[in-house]
């Protein structure tokens, strides 16, 4: 998968032009790490990981889960399963677990359906509940899209609640980064 991730990682700098240096340090990231470190979130280096943001069309508005450990709403996301055979794979097995929607579709920023919306580095602090240290994580982060806001599931090992949020509340999510304006765009046009 290390080579598949590298071409998406390249495909996506063609269509994000602008994000040319910062996605440098995720493919210095990958081309130095052995290839079965890069996805095992054993590894306190770093490792990638795959998520999701919802949004119900009809309601204008985005699903938001707080996750337990991070004590904070976030989109739904997570860790690569081995099995998996690529991160677009592991972003919807991760949504489908973490929130019980199943029927959804995929936003495609590029031909090329494994080129996520975006690609963040964020710091995931100490986890007291698994002890585990504090790391980095390399998140492909694509836009689902649902009709109209149905019943969720949580996956309430990891997760308190959720809640459906208008883009003004959305924005005002710190975590969400450099997305918000991509999606705001994206938005618009569906």
């Amino acid at each position: 998968m290390k080579d598949q991730l590298v071409g998406i990682v390249n495909e996506y700098i063609k269509v994000f032009p602008e994000e040319a240096s910062r996605q440098q340090k995720l493919l210095d990231y990958i081309n130095e790490t052995q290839v079965e470190n890069v996805l095992d979130w054993n590894n306190f280096n770093g490792h990638i990981v795959a998520s999701g943001f919802i949004y119900a069309r009809k309601e204008q508005q985005f699903l938001m889960i707080y996750h337990k450990d991070l004590h904070c709403f976030l989109y739904p996301g997570g860790h690569i399963d081995p099995k998996d055979e690529n991160i677009l794979i592991s972003a919807i097995r991760e949504v489908k677990e973490e929130t019980g929607i199943t029927d959804f579709k995929e936003f495609q920023v590029s031909k090329n359906n494994l080129v996520p919306i975006d690609i963040d580095m964020h710091l995931i602090d100490y986890n007291h509940r698994l002890d585990l240290p504090e790391h980095y994580h390399f998140d492909f982060r694509y836009l689902f899209i649902i009709d109209k806001i149905i019943e969720v599931q949580i996956d309430k090992e990891e997760s308190l609640e959720y809640k459906w949020v208008g883009i003004e509340e959305f924005q005002k999510n710190n975590n969400y980064g450099q997305v918000l304006e991509k999606i705001k765009k994206i938005i618009i046009t569906i």
